[in-house]
Order: C-alpha cells, then structure tokens, then sequence
C-alpha cells in the first residue's frame, strides 16, 4: 500500500464512522479533525467515489532553470571561502579582471544563498569550522569603532600626485596569548591609495619616527616620489620624536581636528579593509606565536592589496594603487 493509499482508507474511515455514531461532531472529535475538513473530504467524495479522497499530487513550481555553470558555481565558492569578508560586488569584480568570469554581483549573491553563505558571518563560521588545527577566534579590541568615512572634499585631504599628502594612523591589532598587545602602524597615499602596514614593537613616538625614517622615506625615494606631507591625529604616538624626525627630514606634518576622524577617512578604510580582508581570516586559520611570522602575512597581504586587489573606488576606478605608485619609474624607464 502506498502513501496515498493509506490517507485515502484513513479519510474513508472518518466518513464511515460519521454514520456509525449518526454524528459529524463526534467522529471529528474522535479524529481530531475540523468539521470544515470533513465536509471537504465528504463532498470529493461524493462527487468522485472514494478515489476522490486521495492526496493531490504536488510538484515544483516552474521557474526559470539556474543559468550559472557548475564549475562557475564552485569557482565562485571557492574564492568566497578564500576571502570571506568579501561582498558579491568584490567577489564579482576579481573574477572579471583576472578573466575567470563575467558575473554580476547580484549572480553571485544567489550563488553564494544556494550554498548557504550569503553572509560575511556564515563565510568566516564555515572557514572558522574547517581549518585545521585552528585555536579558535582569538580576542580582538580596537582602538576604537571604525566609521564609515566620507570621501574627501576638503582641500586639506585632496592629493594630486602620491606623496603630496599620506595619512598615517596606529591600529590596535589585539593581545595574543604568547605574543602580547600587537600594535600596527598604516601609511595610506591619498592620491593612489597605496598603502603600507607593519607590526610595532611598542606604540611610541620613536617606534613611529623609525618607521617614517627607515620604511616610509625610502620606499617613496626608490618610486621617485618627494614625500611632502604626512596627516595624523593628535595621538601621543605623533608627537615628540616623530615630530623631529618630520622636520630633519623635510616632511610637513598636519593633525587633523579633534573629533573629526573622518579627515582620516583614507587610512580608517585601509584599516577596516586589513581587519576584515586579513587579520579575522588569519587568526582563525593559524595560530600566532611570533611577531615575524605576523609581519610576513601583513606584508603578503600588503603585496596583494598594492598589486592585484580589485579597487572600484573614483580614484582609481579599476586600477591597482602599484600601478600609480610606480609609474614615476615606468615613465622614466
């Protein structure tokens, strides 16, 4: 006997017990029906037989068959799980410009809903569940909330050309058991969004001038870009030594207003973009011991980022930041 067979011999017995008891009442009270069902079912029956009181028969609702090619789908997946933080409109961006696939973001996105990842969150808890000998999500507490910054207008934070103007800023990483507070200092070109992170050993004036005097100066010497102007806030760390080493240097250094962080905005996104694109993935796929260890994945990042990471903004609509920050050498060669 079938399915439909055995709810067909059910509901026959409902009726056939009505005249037994001589009561619709009583028999739905005894099969813990409504009365509307029963006179439903006793009305198909009437009209065609007992064979009217089989189940109706449902299928699924026509709809227009999924367009995405399978491997298209997988390569999809994989780039998500590969970068969880990013969104659709990121995802479908770099598989356009390293030529994988011309989707749109909105695609994507039911790709990554069919898989039950639509979301940052469901990303990271799936890479979060599956790597391999992974300590968990290690506590993180930044500095402070990051805002969503405004694009710059006011002449103050306007670049023309890279090292006319490059925002500065200190980012607290988190206190990792064994390692200790993991403090990270960020440079951001304001013309061409080229940026540059390394870990400090300690959040002081003398660690920030060092980083300007041994990292920052001859990096835009080798481009052959004059550095002109740093923009920090008015953080202890900008101070003192960092401001000597900004004078010997030849460096002109502005602060932008309290309670104004967005003037930042330039180095605030680069932050929010490391956080989210590097550090939340990389403390739940290993476990840091070492600060080296941690620089050499910041500067990995870095080099993606600089390189090959798909930039939509209207500074460089397209373009990488190293293709704008090295084209002095380019046109010189």
């Amino acid at each position: 006997m079938t399915l439909g067979d055995s709810i067909r011999a059910s509901r026959l017995r409902v009726i056939r017990r009505s005249h037994e008891l001589r009561s619709v009442s009583a028999a739905c009270r005894e099969a813990g029906i409504s009365r509307t069902l029963f006179y439903r079912w006793r009305d198909r029956f009437e009209r065609y037989g007992p064979d009217g009181l089989h189940p109706r028969r449902r299928q699924a609702a026509c709809g227009r068959p999924t367009q995405t090619a399978p491997q298209t789908e997988r390569l999809v997946l994989a780039l998500a799980l590969a970068w969880p933080t990013w969104g659709c409109g990121m995802l479908a961006a770099h598989l356009a410009r390293h030529g994988l696939a011309r989707l749109a973001p909105s695609t994507v996105q039911r790709v990554l809903r069919r898989a039950g990842l639509p979301t940052r969150r469901h990303r990271l808890l799936v890479l979060e569940q599956h790597s391999a000998g992974s300590a968990g999500l290690l506590t993180e507490r930044t500095r402070r909330q990051l805002r969503r910054a405004r694009q710059a207008t006011e002449a103050h934070v306007q670049a023309d050309v890279p090292g006319e103007l490059v925002c500065l800023d200190t980012f607290y990483v988190g206190k990792l058991k064994g390692v200790g507070k993991v403090w990270q200092i960020t440079a951001c070109d304001a013309a061409c969004s080229y940026g540059v992170a390394r870990l400090l050993p300690e959040l002081s004036a003398a660690a920030v001038a060092t980083f300007l005097r041994r990292v920052l100066v001859p990096l835009y010497r080798k481009a052959g870009w004059p550095l002109q102007r740093v923009l920090t806030d008015g953080g202890s760390e900008f101070k003192a030594a960092f401001d000597i080493a900004c004078r010997e240097l030849g460096i002109r250094h502005t602060r932008t207003k309290p309670r104004h962080a967005w003037t930042n905005g330039f180095v605030e996104r680069l932050h929010s973009t490391i956080l989210q694109e590097h550090w939340r993935i990389q403390f739940r796929r290993r476990y840091f011991t070492d600060r080296q260890t941690m620089q050499h994945t910041l500067e990995a990042f870095m080099r993606f980022y600089n390189e090959q990471r798909p930039h939509q903004g209207y500074r460089l609509q397209g373009r990488t930041p190293a293709s704008l920050f090295w084209g002095a050498i380019a046109m010189v060669n």
